[in-house]
């Protein structure tokens, strides 16, 4: 797995390349997240376009920087969630704690209705 970042603005995309599974992209994403929160990064998209498959692990990793990101005053969002990890998210019910989006300006834009 590689995880391309790039900045539009304030938010910090996170283009994920690859599975994200166990013992590698788990831990990628972890450590990417936490560098960003000490730096002081509060808008962060975790972009799914070219991930053909995450595992449950892969899953409670998006949960622990939605977490970090969190205690710190930052946001998470998902954008170009494929069909297997959406299903994963209304089963969980998590559909309640991530917003989701398939287009970069919208979920640019949803950060800025969420602040105060």
């Amino acid at each position: 797995m590689r995880i391309d970042q790039r900045q539009v603005n304030d938010v910090v995309f996170l283009d994920l390349r690859g599975k994200v599974t166990a013992g590698d992209g788990d831990v990628m994403i972890r450590d990417a997240i936490q560098r960003l929160a000490t730096e002081g990064v509060r808008k962060v998209v975790l972009n799914f376009a070219e991930v053909p498959y995450m595992d449950s692990v892969g899953l409670s990793s998006i949960i622990r920087s939605h977490l970090t990101l969190d205690r710190d005053g930052g946001q998470l969002r998902l954008m170009n969630v494929p069909k297997h990890l959406a299903e994963l998210l209304a089963v969980t019910r998590l559909t309640a704690v991530f917003d989701t989006f398939n287009d970069e300006s919208a979920v640019i834009q949803s950060f800025g209705r969420h602040e105060s």
